[in-house]
């Protein structure tokens, strides 16, 4: 970590309005938190809507950036204050240039930098000088090539001298509506979508993306680069405040700091969506990734169940990005999962039905006061229910905004996606007159309106761009889509956005503990450099924060053995217990199905001298003894630190099923109830927890108290680097912990 994120503190992670609660509450302090806020504020507001632009590194040569650049700014209808800075020329594309940004005579926003990298810490000490609020650095050669004490620098050239940094490393950027286009020899096709990306090309190519489709556009375009200065969750900040954005796009290879990037799209979320490509999905992918930015890359599958936790919502296909954009900013957001289909043809009517199960989705039956209204109005087959094919017809006037309307009227439908070849055949092919096509599209825009239901439509026309019905769709709060997975696609993210602003009380803040409420057994195990805890401590830790851990007794003697044997019904296990053994069963460590007291004694002897054998040097407390506990589904739940969320809590199948089948959800902590139960349904083998053959069904709402014990443990405990409870076995009597281990932090 370095710069501003190392040496002072983030207010733009703390809510306007809690800054002025606390003001009310906390008096002169919170006050001048408030005026460190606004001051911030302010300046950001400076930087991305600048009134005066120096651009540095100024070049009379056209394939320079700094000519570019310059360029742009004129023909692009930028209408503040242009100054050219370049001590080389007198001007510059026709204006007269600077030796520096301290020569100006006019104040100055905002600094384009377009220098070699050993000159860009002097030259934002300077910009601090010339009270220039921001810069936006366009020069490679720091953190992601290496140098990273160039880059401490530069960070600190930003602190010291109050500028704020959008890169280095970055291709630029675009503020589309104030006509700043700094992205060299492109712009952005003006909208109401916010994108930030750690790929200047990634950014320029789903700008165009945008624009081939016509119906959508963006307020920014702001490639981040290296992340100096400014990071991800700020520019989420920025975006979720501003009046011009209507919802974010974002394109991520890593995040330095994912938990405040959580806790922001969190606050941001409730007000406007947020769609996110998560690249860096193989292990070449992250090691690209982290060349590229010099950002950290987290495993993909805790961070798309996080991003999902905090309401951002993931693709898998960044051509996705956009038209899953355009859906979430235009179309009213559903109440539920239920999506029926409108089609003139039985081809596209199974086809679509089987795309939108496949996503998660629900094809419910109509009520029967629809169907029964449906086959009145155009003598359709009786039990007509979902999809609903109109096959001849589509001819008749009022039958697609008729059909259309009852079925969006109808309590078990939440979404209507209307396939096949209506609105477009004849104008596209016949080359009729519109007019009828054009007025079924604006009945149809319009009953958006009265229903307050999504409608999506798919297309075979939507490529030509021949179809004016289907352009006014598009342009009116009914997105058009060629694909019909696309079109399934904005659909599931119409309704996993209206699940999360359900639930979005409910879920995480991300907000970890301090050291405040650390275990002794914790804090001691530091304090003495150990990284690891053994069985013994590792589940008295467990039990004391209410986890189902079997019973289970220390015994540092043969005949404490057989006295704790005594105390249980049945036969026991036994197990070593030392920080210092990881591996028990490779170490002769796990001794099971013991019945009577020879083998107790028996097996006390071999374990301790197997273990003994194994690691001479190892710390041994003792052996612990536990009842034997019957066959049942075997679950595992563990904490990891993921590299970019930081500490995810896991839960999955277990035991020896580990090894093969990889079926494991996950959440970031601190995890509430919701979370807890959402994890428990993301579980792929839902079959496997409702008890398969003989085997007892698993008892949920016990897992869930599970989990949040778990939670409690880690938050409080933030010492803790991984956490492992497998198996947890589901018996007749609920949960049992078999096994556990901690790891430590010891830094």
């Amino acid at each position: 970590m370095t710069g501003y994120e190392s040496q002072i503190p983030r207010p733009a992670l703390i809510d306007y309005n809690e800054y002025c609660l606390n003001t009310i509450i906390d008096g002169p302090q919170s006050i001048r938190r408030l005026s460190r806020y606004d001051s911030m504020m302010e300046q950001l507001e400076r930087l991305f809507d600048p009134q005066a632009i120096a651009v540095i590194g100024a070049s009379q040569n056209p394939k320079k950036r700094g000519h570019t650049t310059l360029s742009d700014l004129q023909r692009w209808g930028y209408e503040g204050d242009i100054y050219p800075v370049n001590p080389k020329y007198e001007e510059v594309l026709g204006l007269p240039t600077y030796d520096s940004v301290l020569a100006i005579p006019e104040q100055v926003d905002l600094a384009f930098i377009a220098i070699p990298a050993q000159y860009v810490p002097d030259t934002i000490r300077e910009c601090g000088k010339a009270g220039i609020a921001g810069a936006v650095i366009n020069t490679a050669g720091f953190g992601e090539v290496g140098e990273e004490a160039l880059e401490e620098e530069l960070a600190a050239a930003a602190e010291e001298s109050n500028v704020r940094i959008i890169g280095p490393n970055i291709q630029g950027a675009d503020f589309v509506h104030q006509h700043v286009h700094l992205l060299g020899g492109v712009r952005t096709n003006p909208g109401q979508l916010g994108m930030v990306t750690q790929s200047g090309n990634m950014g320029v190519a789903l700008s165009i993306d945008a624009e081939d489709r016509g119906t959508v556009g963006f307020s920014y375009n702001i490639g981040v680069g290296n992340e100096t200065d400014l990071e991800f969750h700020e520019y989420l900040q920025f975006l979720g405040e501003d009046d011009n954005t209507d919802g974010v796009v974002a394109y991520v290879e890593g995040m330095n700091d994912g938990r405040a990037f959580l806790r922001e799209a969190r606050s941001v979320s409730r007000e406007k969506p947020i769609v996110a490509y998560k690249s860096g999905r193989t292990a070449e992918g992250r090691e690209s990734a982290k060349s590229h930015t010099a950002s950290l890359a987290g495993n993909i599958d805790v961070v798309e169940a996080s991003y999902r936790q905090a309401g951002v919502y993931p693709l898998d296909n960044i051509d996705l990005l956009v038209p899953v954009a355009e859906a979430l900013t235009t179309c009213p957001i559903p109440d539920g999962p239920n999506v029926a289909v409108l089609t003139d043809g039985g081809g596209h009517a199974t086809v679509t039905a089987d795309a939108i199960e496949r996503a998660g989705l629900e094809v419910p039956n109509l009520t029967s006061e629809t169907q029964k209204t449906l086959e009145e109005l155009y003598e359709l087959s009786p039990n007509l229910t979902n999809p609903v094919d109109v096959m001849g017809l589509s001819d008749h006037e009022t039958m697609w905004y008729d059909t259309a309307r009852h079925i969006l009227e109808d309590p078990n439908i939440d979404a209507l996606l209307i396939t096949g070849a209506a609105l477009g055949y004849e104008e596209c092919w016949d080359e009729d007159e519109p007019e009828r096509d054009i007025a079924i599209a604006r009945k149809l825009t319009a009953l958006v309106d009265e229903v307050d239901k999504p409608i999506v439509f798919n297309s075979m026309w939507e490529e030509l761009g021949c179809s004016t019905a289907l352009s006014h769709l598009s342009k009116n709060g009914v997105p058009v889509y060629e694909q019909i997975d696309t079109s399934v696609a904005a659909l599931r993210a119409l309704a996993e956005y209206g699940d999360h602003l359900s639930h979005v009380d409910e879920k995480s803040d991300f907000s970890l503990d301090t050291n405040e409420n650390a275990s002794p057994v914790v804090t001691d195990a530091v304090h003495d450099g150990r990284t690891t805890l053994s069985e013994f401590e590792s589940k008295t830790m467990l039990a004391d924060h209410g986890a189902p851990v079997t019973s289970f007794e220390l015994a540092e003697t043969a005949e404490e053995a057989v006295d704790i044997a005594d105390e249980f019904d049945g036969s026991v296990a036994m197990k070593i217990s030392s920080p210092d053994i990881v591996h028990k069963t490779e170490a002769g460590g796990v001794e099971l199905d013991i019945e009577d007291e020879q083998g107790v004694r028996d097996a006390f002897h071999r374990i301790r001298t197997s273990v003994s054998d194994y690691d001479p040097s190892a710390q041994v407390e003792g052996v612990l003894v536990s009842p034997m506990v019957p066959n049942g589904v075997e679950l595992l739940v563990g904490v990891v630190n993921d590299p970019e969320i930081g500490p995810v809590v896991t839960c999955g199948i277990g035991g020896t099923l580990v090894e093969v089948v990889d079926d494991v959800a996950f959440r970031a902590l601190p995890v509430t109830e919701h979370d807890a139960r959402t994890m428990i349904d993301d579980i792929e083998a839902q079959a496997l927890l409702d008890g398969p053959r003989d085997l007892p069904a698993v008892d949920r709402d016990e897992l869930v108290e599970l989990l949040l014990s778990v939670s409690d443990l880690v938050t409080n405990n933030p010492a803790i680097e991984e956490l492992d409870i497998n198996p947890v076995v589901a018996t007749e009597d609920g949960l049992s912990v078999l096994d556990a281990s901690l790891e430590l932090d010891a830094e």
